[in-house]
């Protein structure tokens, strides 16, 4: 009879440690600054973009530029759909239109009883 060997265990206290996204984050504050954008002069009258950000972010290392736009697809930034800017500037959109007045009746119509 052939004996079959099963696989290896794994080795413990080999393993490499790697700082983690919120020590990263809070150890290299970056700091914001957001300019709304005209989609239809910047892009084109045929395009489908209908937000256009343009975001400068600062950190102690530097300052990087940002594009950050919806479509149809959702939200991006020319760096790509997981760039930490573009989640910062669906929080100030989502804060501006919270903050925004809203038509008198807006939601509260009803319909009227008939006789």
């Amino acid at each position: 009879m052939k004996s079959v060997k099963g696989r290896p265990k794994a080795q413990k206290g080999k393993q490499k440690r790697r700082p983690s996204s919120k020590a990263m984050l809070l150890s290299d504050p970056a700091s914001y600054d957001l300019e709304p954008l005209d989609p239809w002069l910047t892009c084109g009258p045929d395009t489908t973009v209908t937000e256009l950000w343009k975001v400068c972010e600062r950190r102690a290392d530097g300052r990087q530029m940002h594009l950050v736009y919806f479509d149809r697809y959702g939200w991006y930034c020319e760096h790509g759909r997981h760039c930490p800017v573009v989640a910062e500037v669906r929080r100030v959109v989502r804060t501006m239109t919270a903050k925004a007045s809203r038509p008198k009746g807006y939601g509260k119509a009803r319909a009227r009883k008939r006789n």
